[in-house]
């Protein structure tokens, strides 16, 4: 999943910000205090998406973050020493999109994170092998840790997310707790850039007082920034 994307696929996709396939039935917003369900009803079309589908969608997904002028800024300088000159990245899994390509890219410096339950996640810089983790996830075994808030940009696995940056998750806290600070303090910490297929971009998400709202959405059929 690390070649190039064919301009023509990129260019078949929408233009920044119409994202125009939203599905009614599944807002949360319609939901209020139901996101179980909503949850519940995402991550079982997620999981049933054909795997040439997830990569088709994950390949495209990762050539506009590399495209992101905040992305660009990271690579090729040469200079492994900067922790905050890295991206944090995750390991797609059960039809997530796949943003791991990134840790092929020369240049580019790609923290992993590693979970421990009830925990703030580490960010590792792998020194080898992915090893199985928690829930199934490949983490780094062996690495150079890198503080959570110095990263410059984070790309964020989600459930469900709307157009204000709202995000629901998995259910287990860690990204709200690792980038807590952020919610009172947002020029701080790193950019988050929430990465999800378009059919998990709904039309609103009720806020709840922990939620960290994210910077950008990135999907197969372009981006999204949020709305004030």
């Amino acid at each position: 999943m690390s070649g190039q994307i064919p301009d023509q696929m990129l260019a078949d996709a929408h233009p920044v910000g119409q994202h125009d396939h939203v599905d009614d039935q599944l807002t949360a917003g319609n939901a209020a205090g139901n996101v179980a369900d909503v949850r519940t009803e995402m991550l079982a079309r997620r999981k049933a998406l054909p795997p040439d589908v997830v990569e088709r969608h994950s390949a495209t997904v990762v050539q506009r973050i590399r495209s992101l002028p905040e992305v660009r800024g990271l690579m090729g300088d040469g200079d492994q020493t900067m922790q905050g000159r890295a991206l944090g990245a995750y390991v797609g899994v059960r039809g997530e999109i796949d943003p791991s390509a990134l840790l092929e890219d020369p240049g580019l410096r790609v923290g992993l994170p590693v979970t421990t339950s009830g925990e703030p996640l580490r960010f590792v810089v792998p020194d080898g092998p992915l090893v199985e983790g928690p829930f199934g996830i490949r983490q780094p075994g062996v690495g150079t840790d890198v503080d959570p808030m110095s990263l410059s940009v984070v790309l964020v696995p989600l459930v469900a997310a709307d157009r204000k940056g709202n995000r629901i998750g998995h259910g287990a806290g860690f990204y709200d707790r690792t980038f807590a600070p952020l919610a009172t303090d947002r020029p701080a910490g790193p950019l988050l850039i929430g990465v999800c297929h378009d059919f998990q971009v709904v039309s609103e998400i009720e806020a709840r007082p922990w939620d960290v709202p994210l910077d950008l959405l990135v999907t197969e059929v372009g981006l999204i920034r949020p709305e004030a």
